[in-house]
């Protein structure tokens, strides 16, 4: 494999989608009919794969498709699903070149005679995207135990009209509204608590909520409605009146509404690619086109983030990322302290040494058995990735390299004997009754937004490295336990890879072959005994009539 192959083919591969049939035909009808068939299947959980595909492919047609009016060719549906279904192979396999070049060992490229295959290298890529699905699914299930979806809201619609302002939309979009609002804080917004304080360009974060929550709640109406009539979801709404609906629905001004929905909306001359939309908005089109789907399962809050970064990166860095970084500790302080942990925010060691830098996060967990177990966490608030480019920030200098070099320092700094007199200090001043004997029991971890540990799998420090959605349904089950915790976080590092399936397409009648991670069964953190039920005093009572001491805890 070489460099000079990789790119030999990356040309043959973008000279086949600059070729497709779909860019000849004109864009408005060819965005209506994907549009609709990703609405049409947006009910079928068996037709996932062809949603996907389809969003795939669309969003490498976009680009070309938004700057098009003027067909050469009559629009065939048949067609445009055969060149979607291409495109979909070309931007995974697009991502798959992004990752190689930037990432040599990330994957394997082997070229025969007639043939490419592309293998996954680095275990740590598959296991990252497994893993994100598998905190999706979890995330799920608990919006359900929360009342998520009730079957009510079905009842309320069916064989009744979808628009107007009957008695029944009224009080089903009530109850879509209320549900929005909790899948919205499952999602990345972490500046949902600040809201009030953080200004954006154009306007302020907390009318883009307004904004986000009712476009969340008119979606999840629209998707109950075509469930209770066995119906395609609505996708499609004229320009101007979905903005006086929402002038209506959030009590915002007109320009301030059309300001975020221009933050929202996929149109010509948008510098980011469209997986960064939920909304498309093509200049020949009397609407715009919005599934369901996109709107409730995207996370819009991060994507917006994104949005606004690029238009004004030292407004966003001046103005928003310490807030960001601020709310994402405020965030995983919260998860703990629910869970009967005691935590202390921004410890400083420059008194120990000047240039070692703050410990985020002091997690502590009085052990009555042993003393103290304490975790240093390095907390990091990168926006989410959708795609190569962004998944590959975390190579760049000041990404999680920079979070490994954090953790050696600060492990440094508290082995010092002034270290560890600091460390004992605060460990004993978190807790309302210190323990007088024991030990302290030390672990780093690394929490991001989003990473568990993708590009890291040979990172030498031991360090663990998870996102936080994945720890967070961790602590949720270990009802107090660290035990439980530390145990997870061995058990999910160690566990075996996914399962990896062969796609196939043709390319310039070259046989491509590449690697794909399939969804399995979830992993689940089962439901843990521990301070609720009491366990952990009767495990110390059992521990000191046995002859235990803190001291010599091993015997």
């Amino acid at each position: 494999m070489s460099f000079e192959q990789i790119n030999s083919f990356e040309q043959a591969i973008d000279r086949e989608m600059g070729g497709r049939e779909i860019f000849k035909m004109p864009a408005p009808s060819v965005l209506r009919d994907v549009f609709g068939a990703i609405s049409m299947d947006d009910s079928r959980p068996e037709m996932n794969g062809l949603v996907n595909m389809l969003k795939r492919g669309l969003d490498v047609a976009l680009p070309l498709l938004i700057k098009s009016s003027t067909p050469t060719r009559e629009s065939d549906i048949g067609t445009v699903f055969k060149d979607l279904e291409f495109l979909s192979h070309y931007y995974l396999i697009r991502e798959y070149l992004y990752y190689s070049y930037n990432s040599p060992e990330s994957f394997s490229w082997k070229f025969e005679e007639g043939r490419v295959s592309i293998e996954f290298a680095d275990p740590s890529i598959p296991r990252q995207f497994s893993q994100g699905w598998n905190a999706a699914i979890l995330d799920g299930i608990e919006m359900h135990r929360q009342g998520v979806g009730t079957p009510k809201i079905k009842e309320l619609l069916r064989g009744k009209e979808e628009y107007g302002s009957g008695e029944h939309i009224m009080e089903a979009f009530e109850s879509t509204l209320a549900e929005a609002k909790v899948r919205a804080r499952l999602k990345f917004d972490l500046l949902d608590t600040a809201s009030a304080q953080i200004s954006l360009k154009g306007y302020e974060y907390e009318s883009f909520r307004r904004v986000y929550e009712y476009l969340l709640a008119k979606a999840l109406y629209h998707r109950y409605y075509a469930r209770a009539n066995s119906t395609w979801v609505s996708f499609q709404f004229p320009k101007d009146q979905i903005v006086e609906e929402l002038v209506v629905g959030t009590g915002l001004a007109d320009s301030e509404i059309r300001s975020i929905l221009g933050d929202l909306t996929y149109s010509p001359n948008k510098k980011l690619q469209p997986m960064y939309y939920s909304i498309v908005d093509h200049p020949a089109l009397p609407e715009l086109l919005m599934t369901a789907e996109n709107i409730i399962d995207d996370d819009i809050p991060a994507h917006l983030l994104r949005v606004q970064a690029s238009r004004d990166p030292n407004w966003f860095l001046s103005r928003v990322s310490n807030t960001l970084g601020d709310q994402f500790v405020d965030r995983l302080a919260s998860m703990f302290e629910e869970a009967g942990f005691l935590v202390q925010r921004n410890v400083q060691l420059a008194s120990i040494h000047p240039k070692a830098p703050d410990i985020d996060l002091l997690v502590v967990s009085r052990e009555e058995t042993l003393g103290y177990f304490v975790y240093a966490i390095e907390a990091k608030a990168a926006l989410p990735a959708y795609w190569a480019k962004d998944y590959l920030r975390s190579l760049n200098k000041g990404g999680l390299s920079k979070a490994f070099d954090q953790v050696a320092s600060v492990l440094e700094t508290l082995r010092s004997e002034a270290g560890i007199n600091l460390l004992a200090e605060r460990v004993l001043s978190l807790d309302p009754t210190p323990l007088s004997d024991g030990h302290i029991v030390l672990k780093p971890l690394i929490v991001t937004s989003q990473n568990s540990g993708m590009f890291f799998e040979n990172e030498s420090s031991g360090c663990t490295i998870i996102d936080y959605r994945t720890l967070g349904q961790m602590i949720k089950a270990s009802d107090g336990d660290v035990v439980y915790i530390d145990g997870m976080l061995k058990s999910i590092r160690e566990a075996p890879l996914p399962e990896i399936a062969k796609m196939s397409v043709d390319v310039e009648g070259i046989s491509v072959t590449y690697d794909v991670v399939t969804r399995a069964d979830p992993v689940f953190f089962p439901p843990h005994e521990w301070k609720s039920t009491g366990l952990d005093v009767q495990v110390a009572r059992d521990f000191f009539d046995n002859g235990g001491s803190r001291q010599n805890p091993l015997g």
